[in-house]
């Protein structure tokens, strides 16, 4: 995996943590930034990033995502079953 793509998946981490931070505390403004920013780069770098974590991304499965980059198992089937 390149650099560019580890630069990537660390501004999704952060920006995954930022969005579960703000739902805690009711920060709206920090959900708006977390939803747009995490939106922005799945759709720039798509291609670039592992399949399984453009399908947590796209389905809005920010927990799962977040556990995927974190390199955990047992992420829990969702009712697509992917």
């Amino acid at each position: 995996m390149g650099s560019k793509v580890k630069m990537i998946e660390e501004k999704l981490k952060e920006m995954l943590v930022s969005l579960q931070q703000g739902i805690r505390t009711s920060d709206s403004e920090a959900i708006l930034e977390g939803l747009g920013t995490l939106d922005k780069l799945l759709e720039a770098h798509r291609g670039e990033l592992d399949p399984q974590l453009v399908h947590y991304l796209s389905r809005r499965s920010y927990e799962k995502a977040l556990m995927h980059l974190e390199g955990k198992d047992g992420i829990p089937k969702g009712i697509c079953g992917k």
